[in-house]
């Protein structure tokens, strides 16, 4: 369901909104409906939940709070009779009867109750107290407050993610102290909110209600808007049929407005007001010369049919009609099947001839049928051909058949070796937030599954009162039950794709709480856990296609399998500080001279979990354990500069025989060098925290062939530092770029890097979560090509170095998001930049564009982490349908042309020409290079949640050139230096999506990890200034 909500409209008269059955004394609510605001986001996806309605009705009269209650007003009375409030809920009818005397009925439209623009006293509940606070709803902003000066007190509906009523919402209640009896009366609330401290995250609201009436009035009139807000905004739809409903509907809405004395008419600011609910973003002019064209008497008001002729006004498409005249060669007659399918072979780049007849199905959906011409008398039924006229054109381009994405076919196989594929991954799974102070949910998984993730990771303590929790061990994040965890994932685990889902587990917890979890995950997974290998004696590890709906756990082996600690001359091996614990505590690291050899099988081939367990005895539930020091699964990765003076050593716990196991395809290993024993199973997983990786792969040594090498036979996992405490991104480009399968990100941050990872698994058989890796990545057959060509000349080419040619014009955009915090009355300045990213490393010559504005990098180094960029023109005064226009050509000299990603980004300029530093990111697009179609395209538009905008959209005309193989003559040739390229602005520093740091950076540890990882934050720029914010905030 959307997020939506329809203008503001005074509630009907004497509505006060009491229940019949509760007491005149304790009218209360809570609040849930509101105006649309002129920025809103319609894309936002939000679930009502609601407990059950008749429960709830009929405990409403038994339930009662202590909040104190609001006093009735004194014109209304509660009568016997009972009427519709138009959204569904029964109210009291007024006993003064002013209004039918007047003659004044109103019309048929949903109204805001009163008492939530007046306010009600409700209990905010939390883990650590019940708070007494006022709500109510600021009808103009359409914003929920509980303060009257302080903003952060308060949120947007249109921030909404979800709401949950009663037993649905338990799971966000877990840290809430709520009764049983109160159940009925809770909603939780679940918001997007903005922070400086936090940036943009997660926060739930714990609402008691003074009955359970309010309650399901909350829970009835937020559906009801919602409906209507999303019925609405169809009046633009290119559906003729859902356009005139919604027409109606907003005919009715206007009317119902209007006072007895006032005529049945459209004025002028009605028409400004439906611009906003329809989130046309153009100036009071544009809105006034539109309404002027449709009455040319300039009576100030439009009629019935006139004001349906106005909607209409806005629903033309020029920028569409410019590409229909070049297609019909400026006649504007329709087309025939032959025609459309040469449209798509020469413009949209398709090859039509694999599918003839799916190409045929779609022009009959798209065309009209007219007769065929003169008819002889013996025909039954009149002859008829099937025509596509402009409105079908049109129809096909906004449509889903023509999207910009590779589509998937529906026979994908997967069926190479899992460790030949790039798999979705992620980190902390279950945080919502930063990772020092942030949320601990099940809403993680939920989340992170249905999105297509295919490795998700659990951090495991031990509980209290026996049973193990999830959170960050040693931080101030909130904790969730491990059953909890276990049994959204048996629900969740194939919702998106059936290939094999695997769990990465941070085991903390006591051999006693161990086992628990082994009980857990055996009772919810069942059969889909893989407990055994499912052939014997292999040294290959299985296809996705084998592994499909199973579970595989990720852990470190059991000591007790075979295999012990030792010494060893290998490269220090250093405890795990990911996870903020060591640091936090100021734990030590193991001394070099140590060092853990993991065997090649945990167990012997045929054993399972279960007869382990045949010879030991499974700990009770309730048993309470002391928590023992952590030991994890990632077991090779950093730690921070200070927990490595340290000269402690850590005492890690043992991972017991059931658990270890249960890793049957994924045992983690501690990293004793490429060519150590332990290295050769088949089955282990090296993982490692971003700059350990980095530094592998920058020793003046073979360390990064060997890490090459080994990524095409085995597994590795690479996560974020610790530093990253704002839950910022590493750039997966780095680790992709070698072979590593999972690159595990902070998916809760959408920022650039969050984006490509979207990108990497958005198309075709790429959303099943698994991404077959480029060829050069899985076979080591591929070296060098010879430095002597055939003909005897002897010049080197670049190694697989190829020219990537990318053009685009953009040519328009439609229906953009206006900024918050900005005037309804001032116009948009937009204008789009794209971005082309590669996995290369900087340097200069590799890249050029042409057209628009260069926006690169002021000292011409182009690479991974610097894109080139180039920008259009700014079209001033116009967010509804500006016309860019522009052609870019952009072109890179890459070794990796798999992994090239464009990005387009849509800003707003406060200044009409202005490119400042502060300008506002409205929204953005990122799309892999490999999985873009060619042609017309309309590119869909997301927010700074990673959600799409339901209308916003930019409408694009791809062009892609199969790459070029290039000798290093060619790639000389081929570009020119762009250092001298001008930049006509100073750097950029400002940012709409932020990330706010807390902790700042010494000079030289900012340029170590300038120089270690990527620092480009979601909205940065390639300039010092930035790199120096961005360094601070991770």
């Amino acid at each position: 369901m959307n997020l939506a909500f329809p203008a503001h409209m005074p509630p009907q008269d004497g509505s006060n909104g009491t229940s019949p059955t509760a007491d005149k004394s304790e009218v209360s609510s809570a609040q849930i409906a509101g105006p649309i605001k002129p920025f809103i986001n319609t894309a936002v996806a939000m679930t009502v939940t609601p407990a059950s309605a008749a429960g709830a009705n009929s405990a409403a009269s038994s339930a009662r709070s202590n909040c104190e209650p609001l006093p009735p007003t004194k014109e209304t009375e509660v009568s016997p009779i009972s009427r519709s409030d138009g959204l569904g809920i029964s109210l009291p009818r007024p006993s003064n009867a002013s209004s039918v005397l007047s003659g004044f009925e109103g019309g048929i439209a949903p109204a805001i109750h009163a008492v939530l623009e007046q306010g009600t006293w409700c209990d905010k509940v939390s883990a650590n107290k019940t708070k007494r606070i006022k709500i109510w709803l600021d009808t103009n902003a359409a914003r929920v407050c509980w303060h009257p000066t302080n903003s952060a007190k308060s949120f947007f509906i249109d921030d909404v993610r979800e709401i949950r009523v009663g037993a649905d919402a338990r799971n966000a209640r877990d840290d809430a102290q709520v009764q049983p009896e109160d159940e009925n009366r809770m909603i939780s609330i679940i918001y997007q909110g903005l922070t400086r401290s936090k940036g943009s995250h997660m926060k739930y609201m714990h609402l008691r209600t003074p009955d359970a009436y309010i309650t399901n009035l909350w829970v009835e009139a937020l559906d009801q808007v919602t409906r209507e807000r999303t019925a609405i905004m169809n009046a633009l739809s290119s559906s003729t049929d859902k356009s005139e409903v919604s027409i109606t509907m907003a005919w009715n809405q206007a009317m119902s407005r209007k006072t007895a004395d006032q005529p049945a008419a459209f004025t002028l600011e009605d028409a400004r007001r439906l611009c906003r609910q329809l989130e046309i973003n153009c100036t009071p002019g544009t809105v006034k010369t539109h309404f002027d064209w449709i009455n040319p008497e300039r009576t100030g008001q439009l009629s019935r049919s006139q004001f349906k002729d106005f909607v209409n006004s806005f629903k033309e498409r020029k920028d569409i009609q410019h590409e229909w005249r070049n297609l019909t060669m400026g006649t504007d007659r329709e087309i025939d099947e032959p025609q459309f399918l040469d449209f798509l072979r020469m413009i949209q780049k398709i090859d039509v001839a694999k599918d003839v007849a799916h190409w045929s199905t779609v022009f009959d959906k798209f065309a009209k049928a007219v007769p065929a011409g003169s008819q002889t008398s013996l025909e039954q039924t009149p002859r008829v051909k099937k025509i596509m006229n402009a409105q079908g054109f049109k129809n096909f381009l906004t449509s889903s058949w023509n999207a910009p994405l590779k589509l998937s076919k529906g026979d994908e196989v997967l069926d190479r070796p899992i460790n030949e594929y790039f798999i979705s991954s992620s980190h902390n799974t279950y945080l919502l937030g930063r990772q020092v102070a942030g949320s601990s949910s099940v809403e993680g998984y939920v989340a992170a599954l249905v999105k297509g993730c295919r490795c998700i990771e659990i951090d495991c303590w031990d509980g209290d009162d026996g049973r193990p929790v999830v959170t960050h061990g040693r931080t101030m994040t909130t904790r969730i039950a491990f059953a909890d965890c276990v049994s959204v994932i048996s629900r969740y685990a194939f919702h998106s794709t059936p290939y094999p889902l695997i769990i990465s587990l941070e085991v903390h917890c006591s051999a006693e709480q161990q086992q628990v979890m082994v009980d857990l995950m055996l009772k919810h997974w069942a059969d889909e856990l893989c407990t055994e290998p499912i052939m014997s004696n292999s040294i290959n590890l299985p296809s996705p296609e084998e592994l499909k709906n199973k579970i595989l756990i990720k852990v470190k082996a059991s000591e007790e399998s075979g295999y012990s600690q030792g010494a060893t001359d290998t490269p220090t091996s250093q405890t795990r500080s990911r996870s903020l614990s060591s640091a936090l505590a100021n734990a030590g690291i193991s001394d070099s001279s140590y060092m853990t050899l993991s065997p090649r099988v945990a167990s012997p081939p045929g054993a399972s979990p279960l007869d382990h367990m045949a010879n030991g005895t499974s700990t009770p539930r309730g048993s309470t354990m002391t928590m023992t020091p952590s030991v994890s699964s990632d077991d090779s990765d950093e730690v921070a500069a200070a927990l490595e003076r340290s000269a402690k050593r850590r005492n890690t716990s043992k991972i017991i025989p059931e658990l270890g196991a249960l890793g049957v395809y994924a045992q983690g290993i501690k990293y004793a060098g490429f060519t150590a024993q332990n290295a050769k199973t088949y089955n282990h997983v090296f993982s490692f925290a971003e700059n350990t990786f980095i530094k592998r792969c920058t020793d003046a040594t073979d360390s990064k062939a060997m890490l090459e090498k080994h990524n095409m036979r085995h597994l590795m996992r690479v996560y974020p530092g610790a530093r990253r405490i704002d839950s910022s991104n590493f750039n997966p480009l780095q680790a992709w770029r070698r072979g590593v399968q999972m690159a595990a990100l902070n998916w809760q941050t959408y920022d650039i890097h969050m984006q490509m990872n979207q990108a990497m698994f958005a198309a075709g058989s790429d959303r099943l979560g698994y991404v077959l890796k480029p060829e050069e990545l899985r076979h080591a057959k591929h070296l060098p090509i010879a430095d002597i060509l055939a003909d005897g000349l002897e010049h080197k080419e670049k190694k697989g170095k190829k020219l990537v040619k990318f053009d685009v014009n953009v040519i328009s955009a439609q229906r953009l998001p206006r900024p918050r915090n900005t005037s309804t009355e001032g116009g948009m300045n937009p204008y789009v930049e794209v971005e082309m990213y590669c996995a290369d490393e900087k340097s200069l010559d590799t890249a050029r564009g042409e057209g628009g504005t260069n926006a690169s990098a002021r000292d011409g180094m182009l690479g991974i982490g610097s894109p080139l960029r180039h920008r259009t023109r700014i079209i001033e005064g116009n967010g509804f349908d500006p016309q860019f226009n522009t052609r870019l050509a952009l072109s890179v000299q890459t070794k990796h042309q798999s992994l090239i990603f464009v990005r387009w980004t849509v800003w707003n300029s406060p200044e009409a020409n202005s490119t400042s530093t502060n300008n506002t990111l409205l929204a953005t697009f990122t799309a892999k290079l490999d999985s873009l179609q060619q042609g017309l395209r309309h590119i869909p538009l997301f927010n700074p949640n990673g959600e799409q905008y339901r209308d916003a959209k930019l409408f694009v005309k791809i062009h892609k050139e199969a790459p070029v193989a290039l000798s290093s003559d060619d790639y000389t040739r081929q570009l020119p230096d762009l250092s001298g390229s001008p930049r006509p602005e100073p750097p950029r520093t400002g940012r709409t999506w932020p990330r706010f740091g807390i902790f700042s950076r010494s000079t030289s540890e900012r340029r170590r990890r300038e120089q270690l990882a990527d620092p480009r934050g979601s909205l940065s720029r390639t300039s010092s200034i930035e790199r120096t914010f961005l360094s601070d905030v991770r």
